[in-house]
């Protein structure tokens, strides 16, 4: 920008300056002693221009201005003659090089030149301009939200919404959207969009197998409960495109036992101990004596594990058994008296066959439970951070200029329009709008 401000600046100063020498020479053209110069014989006779503003008669016939107050002439007479000729019109050269004239239209090219240099100043503002909800905590930290998802206050207001039949897929976490009907609202508002559910041929249903079939070409969008992977960009580039991943909910994880085990609550510490097969009896964190069996589910795909042990979290212990969804995890836990398990909090707020665990932070005792004392999710608790284990929700894009991506933003815009931001909440998540 300052570069184009100098450029600016300079053919200002050169034009100013050239106008300005011009009429340097005209002064001195003007003093010139024309009388002198000229043969006494010819000036008699010779056509001369009276200037009519100043009344001085001895102009040459050439001149444009008043040799002595340098206004256009537009009056001529011969010399010693009282017969004056017709006016002569002022052309659009005498209005142009009078000094008030050169004088405005160099302040309009300078604000021309002002206005250019602002509105590139205002789009390199806007382009740099970091999104409240676009950054992330992936390795990519320079990632905004997609500039194409507008704010709307409904569904029915979202644009360039594409018509057709579209698959999504990716982390189970999302299931109590469908469970309070946003695919219903959305079919409503648009119902040439159409939405398609699809799990994997040869693996199970999590955030990192929805990322991967989206990488595929087989889904329009992936639900994702972890943000990108380094591992996700280098595979997307190497196939020509890029992905980005949109915020639209905060969600809590809450961990469960059997209804019978009696325990105050776990600490972070705790937890990363027994899922790492360190702790193996709940008597050494102040329960009763029974083995401990953690259940989680596949680290690979899901995310819980990486989040609580971070890395990959593939340093769990041998004592680990590990389901293929929420659904086994439940069965497993209420079967099994020692046993711990794990999954988003709305999903587990209605359940009466265990019991939800209170967490506290690092190897503290201040615990903090996931639901409220009607078994409501602690809404206040996530959102302040009060609650140890909170994650962020994402949509994750493909960005390959297909109807795909198209359906891909015109999904997310109604996710996070205020319609839709009211059924995250009623589904048991943070709205983060």
């Amino acid at each position: 920008m300052s570069i184009l401000f100098v450029v600016a600046l300079s053919l200002i100063i050169n034009f100013y300056n050239a106008t300005e020498i011009s009429w340097v020479q005209y002064r001195k053209y003007k003093h010139l002693p024309w009388e002198n110069k000229m043969n006494s014989d010819n000036l008699n006779n010779q056509k001369l221009i009276v200037c009519n503003h100043c009344g001085y008669d001895t102009n040459p016939a050439t001149a444009k201005r008043c040799v002595k107050c340098a206004k256009p002439l537009n009056v001529t007479v011969l010399k010693n003659s009282n017969k004056v000729a017709k006016a002569e019109p002022k052309t659009l050269a005498d209005w142009l090089l009078t000094p008030w004239m050169i004088r405005l239209l160099s302040g309009l090219v300078f604000l021309f030149v002002s206005w250019l240099i602002y509105c590139a100043f205002v789009t390199v503002s806007s382009v740099n301009k970091s999104s409240d909800i676009g950054v992330d905590n992936s390795s990519d930290s320079s990632q905004k939200i997609a500039p194409e998802i507008k704010f709307y206050n409904s569904m029915k207001e979202v644009r360039n919404v594409p018509s057709g039949l579209f698959n999504y897929g990716g982390a189970h976490t999302f299931a109590p959207l469908t469970a309070y009907r946003m695919n219903d609202a959305i079919s409503r508002a648009h119902p040439e969009f159409r939405l398609r559910y699809t799990e994997p041929f040869n693996s199970q249903p999590g955030s990192g197998t929805g990322i991967k079939m989206l990488i595929n070409g087989e889904l329009s969008l992936a639900q994702s409960a972890r943000p990108l992977e380094e591992n996700d960009h280098q595979k997307a580039k190497a196939l020509g495109f890029s992905l980005e991943q949109v915020p639209i909910a905060i969600d809590g994880v809450t961990f469960y036992t059997h209804p019978n085990l009696t325990i105050p609550g776990l600490s972070i510490d705790q937890l990363q101990a027994i899922f790492r097969g360190k702790v193996t009896n709940w008597q050494q964190v102040g329960g009763p004596n029974l083995p401990i069996v953690p259940v989680a589910l596949n680290p690979k795909i899901t995310s819980v594990l990486k989040l609580l042990l971070g890395g990959e979290g593939n340093d769990i212990g041998s004592n680990v058994q590990i389901v293929r969804d929420y659904t086994t995890a439940i069965r497993k836990v209420t079967a099994t008296p020692g046993a711990i398990a794990y999954g988003s909090a709305p999903i587990f707020a209605n359940q009466k066959s265990i019991r939800p665990i209170a967490l506290a932070k690092a190897n503290t005792k201040q615990y903090v439970q996931p639901y409220t004392e009607n078994r409501q999710v602690n809404a206040k608790a996530f959102l302040d951070g009060t609650y140890p284990m909170t994650r962020r929700l994402f949509i994750v894009l493909r960005r390959d200029r297909s109807v795909d991506e198209k359906a891909a933003i015109a999904y997310t815009s109604m996710l996070l329009s205020r319609e839709g931001q009211k059924i995250v909440e009623q589904a048991g998540f943070v709205p983060i709008r």
